[in-house]
């Protein structure tokens, strides 16, 4: 039994190490495929494969171009002097002379085909190299040539990689009275194709020899930038394992590094970082608990700030009242209540009689204060519960909660009242001025809109001045208006 037991217990240290030794290998495999060694030595290789590829591919684009700017060249020069040569036979439409000229070119050069034609484009002689190769230049059941453009040489990309230069030079009439060739007549026209079947095999045999340098430099890295930067991921993996440990709450954690390069340097300062966050750990603990208590009393301070902003966003600079723009908001609510639970709201629309008058005959001065006067009387005859607004220029509206049109025709009164006592007394030479005063209240769920409301009230005011001021009129839901009052 003891024998079995040590036997069992050999056999379970055994599967514990083999599965430790497991893990570790895992571990040093994802370590070493995804660490900073291999992905950097991946990184090399890439950048001297991808700056090789782009040297290759820019040198043999500009061999590419150069081959063709020649090729266009030579097309340009042996067209003209075929041209040259051949212009009596062409002149005298002599076939058989211009299909030698063609097929002795062709046999001799590097010509994929030469045609000779008159000067509207019908065919005289050719000969190709290739049968097909002037196919696509042929129409009209193959007895007439196009002949555009004249003297421009392009790049025509053939059946099998059987690429050439394409041009078409004219033919001019050999005249001895005419000394500027310029002004001679043409008598037709002469196209040509250069095969570029030879540069094209150099280019195919310059392609597999950068392609196999760029390979060859590639793995020619890989072992040299390996060594590299095994020599500078080692040093950076002490780092790594020491910022683990401070990270994890040893504070006491160090690099023994002892080198004067770059990397010596992070080690220096590492460590110099340490001992500052060290001496700073017990100075935030201190410093978190003031930092708490100042956030406190800076958001007090904030929301205050906040509430006055708001408050001074919907007051009128001029009056202090309410502006049109916090009125509409609280009409909304207001009236929004008022629907819910079946209360009675009023709205009261005022404006200020010969307010004009008063401006240009007194100034404007006086003007803003019979506005400000007005704003005063509205605010003392009004219950803490109304709101009073300065709806814009010389009008102002009053909005009252759970108030039916009689109590809102007593505030009114009220107002009126108000505002003739304190003009006599504060701005006697306004005596001109009165107020004319429209309201509607909201009965038995009607009018069924807070626009509505507030056209009513307006169309009240509207009556009240053109019924010749200085009064209120009551309108009701229904349209029935109340007679106004002269106060």
């Amino acid at each position: 039994m003891v024998l079995l037991g040590y036997q069992c217990g050999d056999r379970m240290t055994e599967t514990v190490d083999r599965g430790s030794l497991v893990s570790v290998v895992r571990d040093q495999f994802y370590r070493g495929l995804f660490g900073l060694q291999f992905r950097t030595t991946v990184l090399l290789a890439g950048i001297v494969l991808a700056a090789t590829g782009l040297i290759g591919a820019t040198y043999l684009r500009l061999s590419t171009q150069l081959i063709v700017d020649h090729a266009e060249t030579n097309a340009r020069d042996l067209a003209r002097a075929l041209a040259v040569s051949s212009a009596a036979a062409v002149e005298a439409e002599d076939h058989e002379s211009l299909r030698q000229v063609a097929e002795e070119s062709v046999k001799c050069g590097h010509l994929s085909y030469v045609i000779f034609a008159d000067t509207t484009g019908r065919m005289l002689a050719s000969f190709q190299r290739e049968a097909g190769s002037i196919r696509e230049f042929l129409f009209d059941g193959a007895d007439r040539v196009s002949v555009e453009p004249i003297n421009h040489p392009s790049l025509v990309a053939g059946a099998h990689g059987n690429s050439r230069v394409d041009v078409v030079y004219p033919v001019q009439a050999i005249s001895t009275n005419v000394i500027d060739s310029s002004l001679r007549p043409t008598v037709g026209f002469i196209r040509l194709g250069i095969s570029l079947m030879e540069s094209e095999a150099r280019l195919n045999s310059l392609v597999r020899n950068v392609f196999g340098l760029t390979i060859g430099i590639t793995l020619l890295m890989v072992p040299i930038g390996f060594q590299v930067v095994r020599h500078i991921a080692g040093p950076i993996e002490h780092l790594s394992k020491a910022a683990r440990s401070f990270s994890a709450g040893r504070l006491d954690a160090r690099v023994e590094i002892k080198r004067r390069d770059e990397i010596g340097e992070l080690a220096r300062s590492f460590n110099a970082m340490a001992d500052e966050l060290a001496n700073s750990h017990h100075q935030l603990k201190s410093l978190n608990t003031e930092l708490e208590d100042r956030v406190l009393q800076r958001t007090d301070a904030l929301e205050n700030a906040n509430r006055l902003l708001r408050e001074m966003a919907a007051r009128d600079s001029l009056t202090g009242l309410y502006n049109r723009r916090h009125f509409n908001d609280l009409l909304s609510q207001l009236f929004a209540e008022s629907s819910r639970y079946g209360t009675d709201l009023t709205c009261m629309m005022m404006d200020i009689d010969n307010f004009k008058r008063v401006n240009d005959s007194l100034g404007h001065q006086a003007g803003d204060k019979l506005l400000q006067l007005t704003a005063d009387v509205i605010r003392s005859s009004i219950r803490e519960a109304d709101v009073a607004v300065r709806y814009g220029g010389d009008e102002f509206a009053v909005l009252l909660p759970q108030t039916s049109p009689d109590e809102a025709r007593i505030s009114a009164e009220r107002i009126i009242a108000n505002f003739r006592n304190v003009l006599s007394r504060d701005l006697p030479e306004a005596n001109i001025a009165t107020l004319s005063i429209g309201l509607v209240s909201r009965e038995r769920n009607l009018p069924a809109t807070a626009a509505e409301l507030v056209n009513l009230a307006d169309e009240a005011l509207y009556l009240a001045k053109a019924g010749g001021k200085n009064r209120i009129t009551v309108a009701r839901p229904a349209g029935a208006l109340m007679h106004g009052t002269t106060a």
